[in-house]
């Protein structure tokens, strides 16, 4: 019995820190995104195909949150691929389509 014991403690234990590598997901948005936000959502498709970058990849609400990050950082001062590790692309699409 102790040796069950010992071998689920140690079970526990390892998918304790296997789950702590684990990225959250991105998940689409629940509410309907707005004529700006599908606009910024198509150029966005059609910018990253046409370069071939792996962005293409990200879901709509990853690109979403990652545009108005851009936005909420430059209003912080904070501009630019640097500061805020957000993609050249995504970031002027940002600031055309997003940004009041």
């Amino acid at each position: 019995m102790d040796t069950c014991k010992r071998s689920l403690g140690v079970l526990i234990g390892a998918l304790a820190v296997g789950m702590t590598g684990v990225q959250s997901a991105h998940a689409d948005p629940l509410v309907p995104p707005t004529p700006a936000e599908i606009s910024f959502l198509d150029q966005a498709r059609r910018v990253f195909a046409a370069s071939h970058n792996p962005a293409a990849f990200r879901s709509d609400g990853q690109l979403l949150s990652d545009g108005w990050y851009a936005c909420d950082k430059r209003a912080a001062g904070f501009v630019g691929t640097e500061a805020t590790l957000v993609t050249p692309a995504l970031t002027q699409l940002a600031f055309i389509y997003l940004c009041p």
